[in-house]
């Protein structure tokens, strides 16, 4: 839980390895020019989303001829899905659930140490789980839904990742990243918490662009991934 922090623990931000590797590395079979623009593409976007894109974790895949993003797709799930419209709504929440967390721990401090998590459902409102009761869930969802601001932001989510998603899947209706699971507005309560992901993608840092707000894109982007790997069926891969 990352409520009021103490201390300040400087995150490890990976060497910036430059992913035109990948581009390079792939098959004969992609046409030169395919190749050249794609590796413009790649130098376009900002050092901290280059290490985004070099987590092995962020596609878990191989680039071939089949898989590989046209320029275009790239931008689509690129500004979408790891560093554009999904982690900025979470970046935006962030302070909001900190203070959520804060006036938590002076109502009911005993909550902040237990295991529970929050999420959106398919009629737009918070709802809680986890290995606490009935009357605890509900006194969470009362009050997170009474936060008017964050539930404005959260109720955005549905619609941005599905089109991240979209995007990721192609004109084949298959991906080897994101896109391959099966995620949509009825299950994603039960696939995304809310609560995990902005713990672990709280920083103590806000001195540069990187961790605006308290929000560290890079974790934020092993955090989705990892739920989506434990929590989500793979339906659309190739």
């Amino acid at each position: 839980m990352k409520i009021p922090h103490q201390s300040v623990n400087t995150p490890q931000v990976p060497a910036n390895n430059t992913s035109r590797q990948s581009t390079t590395s792939a098959p004969e079979e992609m046409s030169e020019e395919l190749i050249n623009v794609a590796k413009q593409q790649v130098q376009s976007v900002s050092d901290a989303d280059q290490q985004v894109l070099n987590r092995a974790n962020l596609h878990d895949m191989e680039i071939n001829s089949d898989t590989v993003y046209e320029p275009e797709r790239f931008v689509k799930v690129s500004q979408t899905l790891y560093f554009g419209e999904l982690p900025s709504l979470f970046r935006d929440m962030q302070s909001h659930y900190q203070s959520f967390m804060g006036e938590l721990s002076q109502s009911a401090p005993e909550l902040t140490q237990e295991n529970w998590g929050f999420s959106i459902d398919e009629h737009g409102q918070f709802v809680v789980s986890g290995s606490i009761s009935d009357e605890q869930k509900n006194y969470l969802s009362d009050k997170l839904n009474s936060n008017e601001e964050m539930l404005k932001l959260a109720q955005q989510v549905p619609g941005v990742l599905m089109k991240g998603l979209a995007y990721d899947r192609g004109a084949d209706g298959k991906a080897n990243a994101w896109g391959k699971y099966d995620v949509n507005n009825e299950n994603l309560k039960d696939i995304l918490d809310f609560r995990a992901v902005l713990d672990d993608s709280y920083s103590a840092r806000g001195d540069i662009a990187q961790f605006k707000n308290n929000f560290d894109v890079l974790k934020f982007v092993e955090s989705v991934a990892g739920q989506l790997r434990s929590n989500a069926e793979v339906k659309f891969s190739y």
